[in-house]
């Protein structure tokens, strides 16, 4: 019997999530508006990643997030089987379930998912980040790395794995705007647990978006090794 990985689903998830996001108007106007302007290129990968820490408590968040809406307020903690992390004011929890959370910003232009789980079958850094590679090009032909990105390897929150930013075109009620998802991919050492965040933007916002994101990245937790 041939088992899928459960984080495949996941990305479909968060990719259909995007579409809803842009589908509407008001969004696809904020993150297609400055479209010409993108000259850089910024992965996930620096320079917000953590000193590797499996354990103790979330880091603190800058006080200078984006301002609150008035159905959130204040700082809170999103937490799962999987991982926990920091909501900033004004984030909305998007969706949870046992091994994925996500978040999408106060403008509603950009979304953060983070996920852990078990891979079955199992499943190294490479071949999750391949995983990853062909659900994009599956779904957005035209999916290529992001111009002046690079590959590189870290660890996020402890968790090796690998840094990339890919490109792609997004359309929506008729619309189109190029996308950009800095991404990471990492694995336990005999590929038992996957662990993966996908930063979901348009192309004209990916670097502020990333400084956006940067304390919730920095808060995430792996609860599994």
């Amino acid at each position: 019997m041939v088992h899928r990985t459960p984080w495949v689903l996941i990305i479909g998830a968060v990719a259909g999530l995007l579409v809803v996001m842009v589908g509407c108007g008001t969004a696809l106007a904020l993150i297609g508006h400055n479209a010409a302007n993108q000259t850089n290129t910024t992965g996930i990968s620096l320079p917000i990643v953590p000193s590797p820490s499996p354990a103790g408590s979330p880091g603190q968040t800058p006080s200078s997030s984006p301002s609150p809406s008035p159905a959130s307020t204040s700082v809170s903690t999103a937490s799962n089987a999987g991982e926990s992390v920091t909501v900033p004011a004004g984030w909305v929890v998007q969706s949870k379930d046992n091994e994925t959370i996500t978040l999408t910003n106060p403008n509603g232009d950009g979304s953060i998912t983070i996920g852990s789980g078990p891979s079955n079958p199992k499943q190294s850094v490479q071949q999750n980040k391949d995983t990853m590679d062909k659900f994009f090009v599956s779904q957005y032909p035209d999916t290529k790395n992001c111009p002046n990105s690079k590959t590189t390897t870290s660890t996020l929150s402890g968790a090796p794995g690998i840094f990339w930013v890919l490109c792609f075109t997004l359309s929506a009620g008729g619309q189109s705007i190029q996308a950009g998802a800095p991404l990471f991919a990492g694995a336990n050492s005999d590929g038992s647990i996957y662990y993966v965040v996908i930063l979901l933007t348009s192309y004209a916002n990916m670097d502020n978006f990333v400084t956006e994101a940067a304390p919730i990245l920095k808060s995430i937790q792996w609860k599994l090794t």
